[in-house]
């Protein structure tokens, strides 16, 4: 596969073994596999690049900037001299971010405040490494962006004290030497690149280990497409911080190679950039990938190797599955966003349900393996991490079992994880875990179903009339799943008490939650505390999902968005009712209601509005 100036990429069709691809269906994949995803990826950036040149081949795109046709050219010289240098500069997964970028500005779908040449001239710069890395010479310009040119794998070169620009640059002998006014900088050959100079920010590496098998990962603080939408500027870490990552991912990778060695070699493979984020305002560990920058791994900073150990596994799991999505499709048709995902606040399409089952697969395995090598009150900690994982899993598997959105190959996907998960059950779980795993996913529920689930409004004042007169009501529950606004993070109440919980630290500083009481056993304490959140604030979802977990009332507990609307359209009718007595009249008046002890209610998901 390569570039000719005049016909674009020449590319073949991939094939991938079955065994490879069961291994993938079964949450796995070794080296050999990642290294066919590798192949896929690179016929894949070889179209994206070639749709970018299609796309920006109006001169006017360039701006002040050469054409973008002698970039492209050079590109092509540059990879007949030495196809083996430019194929890790192709795949550099910050290439990929940029190109598909690009692609969307010249489509309009940014909100890009510069102008389209400072995005689209990057070709020129790209074109500039790839013929410094095969060792030849060239000559052209390249667009500066806050003061500053980004040389992807390579590092930045600071110009200018800010602003948008143009550099004269050139490469010989594997050198590069820009200039902007009377600024120059020199940056050296490859093999002393690491060195930090005046003008010159080297992007770092660091190294996991050497052996078991060795790793090593771009530190990436400074590309503008390093993050998941719009550039970002250099955020450069101090040498203190440099040193925590290095010292974070030695201790993850020693962790990984001794507990999860069949992970660790699959990573090892397939993950070639790490992009710190900033710390969360949460305090939890946030990660991300993209499916354009296959290999990257965007995180912020992990509170140990152990965090940091898990957050490699859940977006390499992200990585696989996007790789995987390039070469076969899993779903038919993606439909709507209405399910419910339990790691997320939002619905979620089938798509996203697929992404979060294959990643929370891979979670609930890590922590699965750590209960191996753990004892204890660290014992209970992995325990509860496992198996709140795990319940996870176990739901969205029940969703997507038998979808008719999914493929073929989505269908062997799905009963892959299944199948290979069928003996997790049978592990034993510590009860105070695996009790605290499950009251957080059925809060998690409850809330998402009082946040977008809506009974059919005309059959919510049938019911609100039928509660007035006491009479029953004969019907077939209609619902539609609603997506729209939502407060961000309204989870985060529940697993951070729970971890709390099981790690024995109790309800924190200040006075008792009532998630805490309901997790310590108070269940009175909890009713009363959200029972006087509902009167205070009767639109309030969280309070009438707590209330719900703290009843006996089947009603309340599987469907608290019925009780939830039919208290609304009686307060707007001037009538402030108790939810609980509403919820016992409902669930004696209308059977139809009530779900059978122990079902799951699936809902309706046809009538979307």
């Amino acid at each position: 596969m390569a570039y000719d100036a005049d016909y674009g990429f020449d590319l073949f069709h991939h094939r991938i073994p079955a065994h490879q691809l069961d291994e993938l269906c079964s949450g796995g994949g070794g080296p050999e596999t990642v290294r066919t995803l590798w192949e896929g990826q690179r016929s894949r950036r070889m179209l994206l690049l070639d749709t970018v040149r299609r796309a920006l081949s109006d001169p006017a795109d360039m701006g002040p900037l050469p054409p973008a046709a002698l970039a492209w050219s050079a590109w092509a010289a540059a990879e007949e001299t030495d196809p083996a240098a430019v194929a890790p500069l192709l795949l550099h997964p910050q290439v990929g971010s940029w190109a598909a970028y690009a692609l969307r500005r010249k489509r309009g779908r940014t909100d890009a405040r510069t102008e389209l040449w400072v995005d689209a001239g990057a070709v020129h710069t790209l074109a500039l490494v790839a013929n410094a890395r095969s060792g030849r010479s060239w000559r052209t310009s390249v667009p500066v962006r806050d003061g500053a040119v980004m040389l992807p794998m390579l590092g930045l070169a600071h110009l200018a004290d800010g602003g948008v620009a143009v550099a004269d640059a050139e490469c010989a002998a594997g050198e590069i030497r820009l200039r902007l006014g009377g600024r120059a900088v020199v940056v050296p050959a490859e093999t002393d690149l690491d060195r930090e100079i005046a003008g010159w920010s080297p992007l770092r590496r660091l190294t996991g280990g050497r052996d078991c098998p060795a790793f090593s990962v771009f530190l990436d603080d400074l590309d503008p497409f390093r993050e998941l939408a719009d550039p970002v500027g250099a955020d450069r870490l101090d040498a203190e911080s440099v040193d925590r990552w290095r010292n974070l991912l030695v201790g993850a990778w020693q962790l990984l190679c001794r507990d999860h060695p069949v992970t660790a070699r699959a990573i090892a493979e397939g993950v070639v950039s790490l992009v710190p984020l900033p710390v969360d305002e949460f305090g939890i560990t946030r990660s991300a990938s993209s499916g354009e920058a296959f290999g990257s791994v965007l995180v912020s900073p992990p509170a140990d190797e152990v965090d940091l150990a898990v957050s490699l596994v859940h977006e390499f799991q992200h990585i696989k599955l996007g790789g995987l999505l390039h070469l076969l499709p899993l779903t038919e048709y993606d439909g709507d966003p209405v399910h419910h995902a339990p790691w997320r606040d939002d619905p979620r399409p089938v798509a996203g349900l697929l992404q979060g089952l294959y990643a929370f697969f891979g979670i609930a395995d890590f922590w699965r393996l750590r209960r191996r090598v753990s004892s204890g009150l660290y014992r209970r900690i992995v325990d509860f991490e496992f198996a709140y994982a795990w319940a996870q899993v176990q739901e969205v598997l029940t969703t997507l079992s038998g979808s008719p959105s999914l493929t073929a190959v989505g269908r062997r996907l799905v009963e892959g994880l299944a199948s290979r998960s069928r003996d997790w059950p049978a592990e034993e779980v510590d009860p105070v875990a695996s009790e605290a795993a499950n009251l957080v996913c059925a809060a998690h529920r409850a809330e998402w179903r009082l946040r977008f689930v809506r009974p059919d409004a005309g059959q919510v004042k049938l019911l609100a009339g039928a509660w007035r007169t006491g009479t029953p009501a004969a019907f077939t529950p209609r619902t539609a799943v609603v997506p729209g606004a939502a407060a961000d993070f309204w989870s985060l109440a529940w697993p951070a008490a729970a971890r709390r919980h099981v790690a024995g630290r109790g309800g924190g500083p200040g006075p008792v939650t009532p998630e805490a009481a309901l997790l310590a056993g108070d269940g009175g304490s909890a009713y009363e505390s959200y029972r006087r959140g509902v009167a205070a604030e009767p639109g309030d979802p969280h309070s009438w999902s707590g209330l719900s977990l703290t009843t006996s009332d089947r009603l309340l507990r599987a469907r608290p968005e019925w009780v939830y609307a039919v208290c609304a359209e009686l307060r707007a009718d001037g009538l402030d009712a108790d939810p609980i007595i509403v919820a016992r009249s409902l669930g004696d008046n209308v059977p139809s209601l009530l779900l059978p002890v122990g079902a799951q209610d699936l809902l309706d998901f046809h009538e979307v509005r």
